[in-house]
């Protein structure tokens, strides 16, 4: 992430601001968070970081018409000290005394029928609920359909695509297929006809395959829907080769776009 100044900064917002009028929303979140809510995030998800400059690995960014803030806790202090200052942005210490959460925050500025902005794929169920009884409670709503960050962030570097491969068995210790089976007699015990999958390390268990997409996390972007009959890989093409193929067509997987 390259080293931005408190102009560019500032310019960031105001363009982020602007967006949120056009949408009619009051206040935008920017968690450091991928699609999976994976402990760590590929360059493509540092949006955080793009807006603000700070470059922690944890912390979210919250702006409104009139501020912006940015929450982190005890270990990169004085590393969001240095990167914010000059910029318009607050910082908020998490946990330190009188310091009010983001969703407290959220909580005392959010005005009548106002309305709460994300990208609802950054956003995990639990606090995606707890936002919209905030909203509900003031008569407002959520807008969680749009990466509104996306849309000015010029040269935003692609979403992940390296090479899977397959794990031996000699170091995974059990088919996939095996494990497949194991599962659905699990699912059948609870009577569930889905399984879902968003993580990425379930996944590259569950399947046996390793990947590159997150630095120093053999994973694979990607999520799995597995039924009775069926196992389905939603996966970026690019990133399968012929063994790959190979290795989920003996193991009962099929795969989809992961979009």
């Amino acid at each position: 992430m390259e080293d931005i100044g408190e102009e560019m900064v500032n310019n960031r917002i105001n363009a982020l601001r602007e967006l949120m009028r056009l949408r009619g929303i009051d206040i935008y979140i920017v968690p450091t968070a991928d699609f999976h809510n994976s402990e760590y995030a590929g360059e493509y998800f540092k949006e955080r970081s793009f807006l603000s400059g700070f470059t922690g690995s944890a912390g979210t960014l919250l702006v409104t018409e009139e501020e912006a803030g940015l929450w982190t806790d005890a270990r990169y202090f004085l590393q969001a000290e240095q990167q914010l200052s000059g910029s318009d942005i607050t910082l908020f210490r998490m946990r330190e005394e009188g310091v009010p959460t983001v969703e407290e925050y959220i909580g005392t500025h959010l005005a009548g029928g106002g309305v709460i902005g994300f990208d609802g794929r950054t956003v995990t169920g639990n606090m995606g609920n707890r936002l919209k009884a905030i909203a509900a409670e003031r008569g407002g709503s959520l807008k969680t359909d749009e990466d509104l960050v996306n849309l000015i962030w010029s040269g935003r570097p692609p979403l992940s695509a390296e090479p899977a491969w397959v794990l031996d068995i000699r170091y995974a210790g059990e088919e996939t297929a095996d494990k497949l089976g194991r599962i659905r007699a699990r699912m059948k015990e609870r009577g569930a006809g889905v399984h879902l999958l968003s993580s990425l390390t379930d996944i590259a268990w569950l399947l046996n395959i390793r990947g590159n997409d997150i630095a120093s996390v053999p994973v694979v972007m990607s999520y799995l829907a597995l039924t009775k009959s069926e196992c389905i890989w939603f996966v970026q093409d690019e990133a399968l080769d012929d063994k790959v193929r190979g290795h989920l067509l003996e193991s009962g997987v099929v795969t989809r776009p992961y979009d």
